[in-house]
């Protein structure tokens, strides 16, 4: 009998639905390419709404064990690919972040490298998938090679832990060394941090003023989330009432449900936004799915502000080195991106504007002196 799918309309996490009232949930997840569906039927318990919620997570992990320990295991003669799988089912956190892991791999790894046996793959391997990658990618934005952040992702940290993987489960008696490309092409220059960031608030506020759909979108750009954050944001996960909101796991790179505060300028553009205030907050005027990308809007601020290079993470660039200009901590910038390293900022996003930092130390001198 099919499953009227329709019904299930509330997202608890990724593979489990329920319905409005929290009493039918629907389990789908794919493993081994074959889909899983189960549907749990909780609406004669006499449960509240928290222990209904909660077996129903519990349920789906017991669904997904018994299809990796229904005959489910790798040796020296399984193939990377086979092994990849496995890894990415069990060893990872169910998360959005570890759905990129997988993808990427399947984009550069699984018709190649990946149909090796995992005894075989050695360093020339993985040292000529690093060459094929620095000559050519799978973009227009990559034809001449992907970028050293990309191949260090796909070799740091996607394809030496599927090795280790293998060598803690002894199928493999050593791991190849596998060496990353200097990161040298990736941290964007912002020029007048401060003067970019005032410009883009006024614009954003001018372009927007009859419009607090894109305005919160944007502003919430500026203030440091991710897209993918911003596009997967739901009305319940805003706390109006605590001036908060929370970014699940499933939809951030750690892993874990993080909070942030709202500032006021967001809370009451959201406010002023003529929905439901049910599921997403930035649904498609189309679809009413997630937004697929913001790109006629962004041209529009482009266009305003004369920023050519504007993205949607290069906000996150003009936040950070402005913050910086005002001497905030890299630890505060850093958990306020929704990073636990401060590295990540010098090496990838921070631009130091050396005129506002010798402005600031000799104002320091002077004082001494």
């Amino acid at each position: 009998m099919a499953v009227d799918r329709k019904q299930f309309t509330e997202k608890i996490e990724t593979g489990l639905k329920s319905n409005k009232v929290y009493t039918k949930f629907y389990l789908n997840f794919k493993f081994n390419g074959k889909s899983k569906q189960k549907v749990l039927d909780y609406s004669q318990k006499q449960w509240d709404k928290r222990t209904r919620v909660s077996k129903a997570k519990a349920q789906l992990i017991q669904e997904r064990n018994k299809e990796v320990n229904t005959g489910i295991n790798f040796n020296e003669n399984s193939t990377l690919n086979a092994v990849a799988q496995i890894y990415f089912k069990l060893a990872c956190d169910d998360s959005a972040w570890t759905k990129d892991k997988e993808n990427t791999y399947n984009l550069y790894c699984k018709n190649g490298i990946g149909t090796k046996k995992i005894k075989f793959v050695r360093q020339v391997d993985i040292d000529s998938l690093r060459k094929s990658m620095e000559k050519k990618g799978h973009s227009k934005q990559t034809l001449n090679g992907c970028s050293p952040r990309t191949i260090k992702k796909v070799l740091i940290q996607i394809l030496k832990p599927i090795l280790t993987y293998a060598y803690e489960n002894k199928a493999i008696t050593d791991i190849p060394i596998i060496k990353a490309p200097k990161q040298h092409r990736n941290k964007k220059i912002v020029e007048n941090a401060t003067e970019e960031f005032t410009t883009l608030y006024k614009v954003i506020l001018h372009l927007y003023k009859d419009d607090p759909f894109y305005r919160a979108l944007f502003l919430f750009a500026l203030y440091g989330r991710r897209w993918n954050e911003i596009r997967t944001l739901h009305w319940k996960e805003i706390n109006f009432t605590k001036n908060a909101y929370t970014i699940l796991a499933e939809h951030n790179k750690l892993g874990i449900d993080q909070h942030y505060d709202l500032p006021d300028i967001i809370k009451s553009t959201l406010l002023q936004i003529q929905d439901n205030q049910e599921e997403l907050i930035f649904k498609s005027p189309i679809t009413n799915k997630e937004l697929y990308s913001p790109k006629r809007q962004l041209d529009r601020i482009k266009k305003e502000t004369g920023i050519n290079k504007l993205t949607m993470h290069y906000f996150r660039h003009i936040l950070v080195s402005t913050m910086s200009e005002h001497g905030v901590a890299n630890t505060i910038l850093s958990a306020s991106l929704g990073h636990t390293n401060s590295d990540t900022l010098s090496n990838f996003y921070l631009t130091v504007n050396h005129k506002v930092a010798s402005q600031t130390a000799n104002l320091e001198i002077k004082k001494i002196l």
